[in-house]
Order: C-alpha cells, then structure tokens, then sequence
C-alpha cells in the first residue's frame, strides 16, 4: 500500500491533507475539551480584599503610554510573554521568585498584539515595578549607561519629555502587575 501511495500523486495529497486535518484538531480543538482552565478568566489576588476576579482596564495615562510603546516600535526588540520555558520564568523572576507564565487576560486590554516577534531586548512581559521612574528616564536618554553593551537605541525625545515619559512608564508599571506573584519592596508604581 505505501509504494502505491509513494506512486500516487492524489494519494499522497489525500494523506498529507488529513494527518494536517489530524494535527489541527489534536492541536486547537482537542486542548479545551481536556482542560476546563483554558474558557475562565484568571482570578486577580488582593492580598488586602482576596480574589476580585475582575480585570482592570488602562488607565488614560496608561494607554497614552501603550501607544507611545506601539508608535516607537518596541515590539520589534521586546517581547511581552513569559513562556513555559524554564528560563523565561526564572529570567523574568524578581528576587528568587519565579514568575508565571503569561495568561491570555493579561492582554485582554491591548488592542494591538504586543507579545513581540523577536528577543533582541530582554522580555518586558514581568517589568512593571522592577525599576522607577528615574531608571527608566536615564534608560531612555542612553541605555549603555545602566546596561553595558546594550544594543537598544537612546530615546531622548521620550526621556525629555515628562509628559511622554510618564505616559510611558505608567504603561511599563502595568506589565507584570495583573497577578499577585511578586514579594513585597519593588518600586513605586
């Protein structure tokens, strides 16, 4: 039977086609048939009022910041999702915490994709309170002076104008932020 297959063209489409048929369905519809999890939203934890349960929208100033990230091209540098990979979740960890990995309501805000198509810059996905206002400014005015041998170019029309910058960083506090997952002491938001 293969050699004929090997020997038939229309065959040979006819399998190729339905183990792609197969494939498909064992990739996008089979999972949420098998893991409820994947139709509910992500519980967010106040550690002062419990689970809310509620997703919160951008503020104004936050989304003046997102659009400042889209209009500059960050995307193209950055990535904004921690994988299951072992190392994104240790590498966007804060202080011997690993983070989680990213969730589909993280992005439930942004009308744009921002996940990123390459890893030139590191993964902003876990960043928000991390670094101040301050760090941001001198990052953006020349990022070799806070990280040596940094490709990322200066942004100083960002780091001159507070508007802009404050836009922007408001925006940059929010990523990492949706999910109680982070020990107490990161900067100020």
């Amino acid at each position: 039977m293969l050699d004929k297959t090997d020997k038939n063209a229309m065959g040979f489409i006819a399998a190729a086609l339905g183990l792609f048929f197969i494939g498909g369905l064992l990739t996008t519809v089979e999972p949420p048939l098998l893991d409820k999890s994947w139709n509910k939203p992500f519980e967010n934890h106040d550690p002062t009022k419990g689970p809310t349960g509620k997703l919160v929208a951008y503020t104004d100033q936050e989304m003046r910041g997102y659009r400042i990230y889209i209009r500059e091209g960050c995307k193209y540098c950055h990535t904004q999702q921690t994988r299951t990979l072992l190392s994104d979740v240790k590498r966007s960890g804060w202080k011997g915490v690993d983070s989680p990995v990213s969730t589909p309501d993280e992005f439930v805000n942004d009308w744009r994709q921002t996940f990123g198509t390459k890893r030139t810059g590191p993964d902003l996905s876990r960043v928000g309170g991390k670094y101040n206002k301050q760090w941001h400014k001198a990052h953006f005015n020349n990022p070799r002076d806070l990280v040596p041998g940094s490709i990322m170019p200066p942004f100083p029309w960002i780091a001159n104008n507070p508007q802009e910058l404050d836009d922007l960083v408001a925006y940059l506090q929010t990523r990492g932020r949706a999910k109680d997952w982070r020990p107490d002491n990161d900067y100020e938001k």
